[in-house]
């Protein structure tokens, strides 16, 4: 007799089932912004850093920086640009399973904003292309329908099977899903070359971050980001 698509109750109980070492479900996160603030309804742009690389090239004391909001539980933190009215969001080692609540947290900040760009660095081992690429730096971009001008960039567009993970690709997702401008640079570094800081130099200055620009890698090249 078949017994497809029947439930069989075994024919004793010390039988291991799936079900007997369920443990409790814990709580979900709750994450949550440290300062309830009013959020600008006139951002010119929305700055997304993602990395421990990147964010060894932020002068955080730097005097065009105001630290506005942070979320400690996710090294999350939120600054202004004091001249302009720009904001730049920097995250780093944080559990890529709280992405989509970091999104969400974020979201009002997005969905108010004119621009949104996200910046992250990846080992450029991990980069796949047809072509043979010999620079130690490589940067590439994930645009959204909005963008008119993507010439405006110069940076050729992502191409398969490489991807993005983690907030970077929630954000430029959600960017995607309400119709506005979205930009995700890739940045694929080799991180142990003064070139790979001359490029971070250039790409800061072209948008507009070099007044927050700090031009160090003694800490990046002792780290062990990518063992």
């Amino acid at each position: 007799m078949s017994l497809f698509g029947e439930i069989v109750e075994p024919a004793s109980r010390t039988i291991w089932e799936d079900w007997d070492d369920v443990l409790p479900e814990s709580d979900d996160s709750k994450l949550q912004w440290q300062n309830k603030i009013e959020i600008s309804q006139d951002i010119d742009t929305f700055y997304f850093i993602d990395g421990k690389y990147l964010n060894y090239f932020i002068d955080l004391q730097s005097q065009q920086l105001q630290l506005i909001n942070e979320i400690k539980e996710a090294n999350l933190r939120l600054y202004k640009i004091k001249l302009l009215n720009k904001y730049l969001c920097t995250i780093r080692d944080y559990d890529i399973v709280l992405s989509s609540e970091i999104v969400q947290l974020l979201e009002p900040y997005l969905e108010s904003c004119k621009n949104v760009m996200t910046i992250q660095t990846i080992p450029i081992s991990e980069y796949r292309s047809t072509q043979f690429h010999v620079q130690p730096c490589v940067i590439r971009g994930l645009y959204t329908s909005a963008i008119a001008n993507k010439s405006e960039f110069e940076f050729p567009k992502l191409e398969q099977p490489n991807m993005i993970s983690g907030v970077a690709a929630g954000v430029i997702s959600l960017r995607e899903r309400l119709d506005k401008n979205g930009i995700a640079l890739i940045c694929y570094m080799e991180n142990t070359d003064d070139y790979q800081v001359e490029e971070l130099q250039k790409l800061f200055d072209k948008l507009d971050l070099g007044s927050v620009y700090k031009p160090t890698i003694n800490n990046v090249i002792n780290s062990n980001l990518y063992i």
